[in-house]
């Protein structure tokens, strides 16, 4: 099976970059190449329309990737 991102809307790319980059910090996390706090730095950062999503993927993986 095979899915061509491009083919989808714009706002359904940006929630998957967005999906990308928490998913992204959290394996640095888990990897400690990186800290909660930059995490957060990086986050708050953003765009306010962009920090709430962020923090709950970003949360959401760390937690997938710590409990394994």
């Amino acid at each position: 099976m095979s899915f061509n991102l491009c083919n989808l809307p714009r706002q359904e790319k940006y929630q998957i970059q967005l999906d990308y980059e928490a998913s992204f910090w959290a394996y640095q996390i888990k990897r400690s190449k990186s800290t909660r706090e930059s995490v957060y730095q990086a986050i708050n950062s953003r765009p306010q329309s962009e920090q709430e999503i962020l923090k709950q993927r970003f949360e959401y993986y760390l937690s997938i990737m710590l409990a394994g």
